[in-house]
């Protein structure tokens, strides 16, 4: 198997924050973890295949890129669209009211979080060629 580059070691560094994060309580940083994962898993499989990252925290545009290559990433849309939604409100509290539909995050949606930025990393992982 091949070493993973350094997208994917960052991206598994920061699930294993959202591990620790889940255990304090803090869901806010679970689901920016989450995002951040998912978000360098994908630029991580780019890198791999000698597409340049840009310079973007859209996990549906990234997709988008990924799909290009193999179509398997498709099946991620609606998780990249539940990540994205945590970006910006789960780090700012100025962020526009509404932007994450149940304002600050429970339990249920960190968890929901998490596991799917396993998922997508974990696909990221087992396709590096």
């Amino acid at each position: 198997m091949m070493p993973l580059n350094r997208w994917l070691e960052f991206a598994l560094d920061d699930l294993d924050s959202a591990e620790i994060m889940m255990r304090e309580g803090k869901y806010n940083n679970v689901c920016y973890f989450s995002h951040q994962a998912a978000e360098k898993g994908l630029k991580g499989f780019l890198e791999n295949n000698r597409v340049n990252p840009p310079r973007i925290h859209d996990l549906v545009e990234l997709l988008k890129l990924c799909k290009n290559l193999i179509e398997g990433f498709e099946q991620f849309l609606p998780q990249a669209r539940t990540l994205n939604q945590f970006y910006i409100p789960t780090r700012y509290p100025v962020a526009p009211p509404g932007a994450a539909p149940e304002g600050m995050p429970s339990r249920p949606l960190a968890e929901k979080a998490l596991n799917y930025a396993k998922e997508i990393v974990e696909y990221c992982r087992v396709n590096l060629i």
